[in-house]
């Protein structure tokens, strides 16, 4: 048992991983290479993709529903190596937001039902969310080749398409029980507040992420002070997934909180840079955990990822257009009093037995 649940991790773990690195090398590149509408697409469409594969989750397997998303990535990605045109990357674009969509919500609620016993299920989830820090390093590693000779891109797509095929023998299946037979609209019937919590809870980091990020690529500032404020995450990401487990998953996100307000203030200077990071990571860490306790089974993957990628959404796209206009404090201080009321509402999971 504890074999497979570790191969399970491992699975989820790399699964993730290839998703948030090619979903970060595209957006990269949209920057300098690509039509800047490549960027915009694959947010609109991971909605779509946490829906759809949520409905597979739920409905057949968690298996079945990541077993499909790593199939899908790896084709289309050696169809776009084979026949690299501005259509076919549309499509791709398309494809990633829809894979990336349904495999964070897969991945979370297989990892967290496959250690439901388990005291440590705040800190073993969380290690489904280093995987952006972690994606973050390896795409910007990618795009500094890139940047030397810029046809080399499409080279990168075969070892995604292979990496995706080798991760799908570690993915297990949790014991199957009977799911919705319509999760989405079970899920919004019964469970719309929770969804809306946690969508509150979302935002903040959203919106800190990706001004954390935007920032950076369309100023051109020194991205060697964003290597080092992703590079701290590695600790501290795994550090707050392990206090969600000691001192609840509430209090690290309010902890979050207070550091995303003073990090507001401080930002763009160095100092807010490194705070912002951190703030992030106390946000964001506890997010697999939560987003997949608060839901029932019957529609835990298809609850999760849509409240998980409408925050996204509605959190990553305004910040990074109106930072320019106003001061930072201004734009996360509404986004962070929402968080705070979405969080008095919420119940703790720390310790809930799961079904």
């Amino acid at each position: 048992m504890s074999y497979m649940r570790h191969n399970q991790l491992i699975g989820a773990f790399l699964s993730t991983f290839i998703q948030w690195y090619v979903f970060f090398l595209f957006s990269q590149l949209s920057f300098f290479i690509f039509p800047i509408y490549i960027f915009v697409v694959g947010f609109i469409f991971r909605v779509i993709g946490g829906i759809l594969f949520g409905y597979i989750g739920d409905k057949v397997s968690r298996k079945s529903a990541l077993i499909c998303i790593n199939l899908i990535l790896s084709i289309f990605s050696l169809f776009l190596f084979f026949f690299p045109n501005l259509i076919n990357l549309l499509f791709y674009r398309i494809v990633q937001g829809l894979t990336l969509g349904g495999e964070w919500g897969g991945a979370s609620t297989i990892l967290i039902e496959s250690y439901s016993s388990s005291q440590h299920r705040g800190f073993i989830s969380s290690i489904i969310q280093l995987t952006v820090p972690i994606a973050i390093i390896f795409s910007s590693l990618s795009i500094f080749l890139i940047y030397e000779n810029e046809t080399t891109w499409r080279f990168f797509l075969l070892p995604i398409s292979v990496l995706s095929l080798i991760i799908t023998p570690f993915l297990k299946d949790v014991p199957n029980v009977r799911g919705s037979s319509f999760p989405l609209i079970e899920a919004i019937k019964e469970d719309y507040k929770n969804i809306m919590k946690a969508i509150g809870i979302k935002i903040s980091e959203s919106a800190i992420f990706y001004v954390f990020t935007a920032f950076v690529f369309s100023t051109g500032k020194v991205a060697l002070l964003v290597s080092l404020a992703v590079f701290i995450q590695l600790f501290t990401m795994p550090l707050f997934g392990y206090l969600t487990d000691i001192i609840g998953r509430k209090n690290v996100i309010y902890l979050g909180i207070i550091l995303m307000i003073v990090s507001a203030f401080l930002f763009p200077s160095s100092i807010g840079e490194v705070i912002m990071g951190i703030s992030d990571s106390a946000l964001y860490a506890p997010q697999a955990s939560i987003f997949t306790e608060i839901f029932k089974r019957k529609y835990r993957y298809t609850a999760a990822s849509l409240s998980y990628q409408l925050a996204s959404l509605i959190g990553g796209i305004i910040p990074p257009i109106i930072l320019f206009m106003v001061k930072p404090y201004v734009v996360f201080i509404p986004y962070a009093i929402i968080t705070l009321i979405s969080l008095h509402f919420i119940e703790e999971t720390k310790g809930k037995k799961l079904e």
